[in-house]
């Protein structure tokens, strides 16, 4: 029995040194951690935040834009021939409505543009341009010249 403690020795340190933390191996850095308060925020470039998922638009609605459209959606031309499109494709196809330009230094007006989304491409159905005092005026792209609605329904009869 004297002859084995010797070599169980032996393998019980061989066994403890090659399971140990040794520093000279190791190329890792640590970074120094920074305490913080329980109730202070993290630093900014601290905090990671998840990346949220892109909208399905690229330009940002901005809430007098959100009106204009509205506005637009209440015009009876407007709503009829939505309900007929939904109708008539059994709920697969839909007006909508979009900014098509804003003010600037060209122009004063807002375009509202109304197009169905057939899936592969916008198809649009009326222009309109909204002003600042709140006018609106239906765009004819063939001629070339706004209308006032009153004249565009009659024009439509």
């Amino acid at each position: 029995m004297k002859n084995y403690r010797p070599v169980a020795a032996i393998l019980f340190t061989t066994l403890l040194l090659s399971c140990g933390n040794n520093q000279e191996d190791k190329q890792e850095v640590e970074t120094p951690v920074e305490t913080q308060a329980l109730n202070e925020e993290p630093k900014p470039e601290l905090k990671k935040e998840a990346k949220k998922p892109k909208e399905d638009t690229h330009v940002k609605i901005t809430h007098t834009e959100d009106k204009l459209i509205d506005l637009v959606w209440q015009l009876p031309e407007v709503k009829n021939l939505s309900d007929k499109i939904e109708r008539e494709s059994k709920g697969k196809r839909h007006l909508v409505g979009r900014i098509s330009s804003t003010p600037s230094d060209d122009q004063e007006y807002y375009g509202v543009s109304v197009a169905e989304d057939n899936g592969e491409a916008l198809a649009t159905y009326f222009e309109f341009r909204i002003y600042p005092d709140n006018t609106m005026y239906y765009y004819d792209v063939v001629e070339d010249q706004e209308l006032t609605l009153k004249e565009w329904r009659t024009r439509k009869k």
